[in-house]
C-alpha cells in the first residue's frame, strides 16, 4: 500500500498533470536528459526497456525513436493520459514501482529519471528490488536522483522528496543487486542531479 507521502505526491500529479507537463518540458521536442540518453544508448543499443515514471511522455518519445521496445509506467493517471496522447502507439500502465507486475528478467534495461526522488527512504529498497527483479541479469539502467540530505514534503505542492549524497546512493544500489558502471553530476540553477548508469549484477532472493 502507498504511504501518505506517496499518496500526496500522486494526488498532486493527478490534479496538476497538464500544468506540470507544460512547465516541465512535457511538450518539448527533445528530452531534458538527451545527453544522458545517448550514453544509455551506447551501453544498451537495443532491447526491451521499462521507463519507471513516464510522466508526460517526453522521454518515451525519445526512447521509442531510438528503437527500443518500450513500456512506461507511472502512478499518476493524469500524467499517463497525457503520455498516451503524445505517444498513442506506446504501452503505458498505471503502476506503482514498489509493486511491479512483470515476470522476472522481463526487460533488457530500464530508465528512471527524476522519479525515485519521490520514494520515501523507508521504501527505496523495495522499489529497487522490484526494478532489479524485472530486469534481466546484465541489464542496463539509468537513474537520476537529487543531491542533498534527508527527505521532506514540499509545503507548496505536498510532494515528497528524498535527497542523497553520491556515496549514500551508491551504497543503496550495491545492496540491491546493482553494479554501478559510471556516475556523473549535473548541476543546474535550482538542483544538482546525481546520475547513475547501472547493471543488474544479480537477482536477489525474496
Amino acid at each position: 500500500m502507498p504511504t501518505t507521502p506517496d499518496i500526496q505526491t500522486i494526488k498532486y500529479y493527478d490534479k496538476h498533470a497538464e500544468e506540470w507537463a507544460t512547465t516541465h518540458g512535457g511538450y518539448e521536442e527533445n528530452s531534458y536528459w538527451e545527453k544522458e540518453m545517448q550514453r544509455f544508448y551506447q551501453l544498451l543499443p537495443k532491447g526491451k526497456i521499462l521507463e519507471i515514471g513516464s510522466g508526460a511522455g517526453n522521454d518515451a518519445s525519445a526512447l521509442i525513436k531510438m528503437g527500443y521496445e518500450y513500456t512506461g509506467i507511472d502512478a499518476s493517471s493524469g500524467l499517463i493520459e497525457i503520455a498516451k496522447k503524445r505517444n498513442p502507439k506506446a504501452i503505458f500502465i498505471k503502476m506503482d514501482v514498489c509493486n511491479l507486475d512483470f515476470p522476472e528478467g522481463y526487460f533488457d534495461g530500464f530508465w528512471t529519471a527524476a522519479t525515485l526522488i519521490h520514494i520515501p527512504k523507508s521504501k527505496i529498497n523495495i522499489a529497487l528490488k522490484q526494478i532489479n527483479r524485472a530486469t534481466k541479469v546484465g541489464g542496463i539502467g539509468f537513474i537520476s536522483m537529487k543531491k542533498g540530505k534527508g527527505e521532506k514534503r514540499d509545503p507548496a505542492t505536498g510532494r515528497w522528496f528524498a535527497y542523497y549524497s553520491e556515496s549514500e546512493f551508491l551504497e543503496v544500489l550495491k545492496r540491491n543487486g546493482f553494479e554501478v558502471i559510471e556516475t556523473c553530476i549535473r548541476s543546474e540553477e535550482k538542483d544538482t542531479w546525481l546520475v547513475f548508469y547501472v547493471r543488474v549484477k544479480k537477482h536477489l532472493s525474496n
